[in-house]
Order: structure tokens, then C-alpha cells, then sequence
């Protein structure tokens, strides 16, 4: 990623999570937080302590706020990276001042080879397009150790969370004329197993486990995924 383009998404997320909102931004962050509070932890919970050992060292990479992260630095190692200094604030405030932060992009991880156990995020891929995501999943193998896995949670074309947004957006943008995005677009939303299997083989990984079902209110395609150590 160029520094312009860098410098211009760091702008887009912390205009994301200032609290200055419109009041249909309010009521959508609103919303966010009760699913992100209630339901998707528990999700994220489920994912992580069956992939994971306790005590095993995390990147949360584009953590945003990390409002799902505070019963999981309980049993593991968590580094929260994120591009916003003011999702990193948040995630501060959510998670206590000793939680450990690194303000970087997911293009750039500033760590060393072999540094983490696991990845994990929500909700961050999508907004990336095929090449930029090619970069990030090269960047997060050097970083993960062999035998490494990711743990993402992407949202698909059709799910629930996706067409309520853009139900959302219809009404407000082309019926009430008010030009309110309630999130950054979503670029890159998956459309099918196969799709994810061979973009995660051609980056160095194999899928080991696909799920969308109820945990998260059919919301989220979980994709967990090892590190490949062929040549």
C-alpha cells in the first residue's frame, strides 16, 4: 500500500470511530456494539479456544475497538493491531491501559518472522480488494509460525448482517436523498467455499474448518486456516 492510499485509510477509520456521528450512525453504532457485545464474542470465544492452547501469543489484526476481545485476554497472549489511533484509544478503554497495541497497518506488521501463534479479526477483509489481500495474507504468513492459523471472520455476499446494511443504505441514500454511509464499503464479500479455499491455498494457506450457521446469526463465514510449510 502506497503512503497516500495509507494515509488516506487511516483518515477514513478514525473519521469511523470518533464519536461525532449523525443520529442514523448513532443508532447503527448502537446496534454494532449489541451484536459485536452479545453475539459475535461469544462466536469469536467458541473459534478461538478450540484453535487455540491457553496462553498462546495472538495478533488481532485490525482490531477497531476490541469490545470482543475482553474475555479472551483472560486465556491468551493478545496484541491488538489497528491503522486508527482512535479505534486503539477505544480498544484502551474497553480493555484496560496495561492491554498491548501496536498502531500499524495489516500491509506493514511491525514484528518479526514467526512472531504469533494465531491471527484473528472481523470483519476487515472485505474492505480490501483481491491484490491488497494477496499482500496482507503474504504478510501475515512471515509473521505467523509454522503451523500457524488464522481464525477470520468474513462477511459473504448474503448474509443476514449484509442485506439488513444494505436495506439501510437504500432507504437512507436513495429515498430520504441524505448520502450516509454507515461503515466503509465492502468490496471484497465472499461467494463461496471454493472461492476462499483457493484464494487461501495460492497465499500459503489450507483451509481446515468453514463454517456460517447459527453461533453468529448467520452473519460471518468463519474460516480457520494453517500455515502451509511447503517451499
Amino acid at each position: 500500500m502506497s503512503k497516500i492510499k495509507a494515509i488516506k485509510e487511516e483518515k477514513e477509520w478514525d473519521k469511523y470511530w470518533t464519536k461525532k456521528k449523525t443520529a442514523s450512525q448513532t443508532v447503527y453504532r448502537a446496534i454494532a456494539s449489541f451484536y459485536r457485545k452479545l453475539i459475535i464474542k461469544r462466536a469469536l470465544n467458541h473459534f478461538l479456544e478450540k484453535e487455540f492452547k491457553k496462553g498462546a501469543v495472538l495478533l488481532h489484526a485490525g482490531s477497531g475497538a476490541g469490545q470482543v476481545d475482553k474475555d479472551l485476554r483472560k486465556n491468551f497472549d493478545i496484541t491488538a493491531l489497528d491503522i486508527s489511533t482512535e479505534a486503539l484509544k477505544l480498544y484502551k478503554i474497553n480493555n484496560g491501559p496495561s492491554s498491548k497495541t501496536l498502531k500499524a497497518s495489516i500491509f506493514e506488521i511491525p514484528a518479526k518472522e514467526n512472531a504469533f501463534e494465531g491471527i484473528y479479526n472481523l470483519g476487515v477483509h472485505e474492505h480490501f480488494t483481491k491484490q491488497e489481500n494477496e499482500k496482507i495474507f503474504k504478510e501475515f504468513k512471515r509473521v505467523l509460525k509454522d503451523e500457524g492459523k488464522l481464525v477470520l471472520f468474513w462477511p459473504p455476499k448474503h448474509s443476514l448482517s449484509v442485506n439488513i446494511l444494505n436495506s439501510a443504505h437504500f432507504v437512507l441514500n436513495d429515498i430520504l436523498k441524505r448520502k450516509i454511509r454507515l461503515h466503509p464499503d465492502e468490496i471484497s464479500l465472499i461467494e463461496g467455499k471454493t472461492q476462499v479455499e483457493n484464494f487461501l491455498k495460492d497465499s500459503g494457506f489450507k483451509m481446515t474448518k468453514f463454517y456460517f450457521g447459527p453461533k453468529d446469526l448467520f452473519t460471518q463465514c468463519v474460516i480457520v486456516a494453517k500455515k502451509s510449510t511447503t517451499k
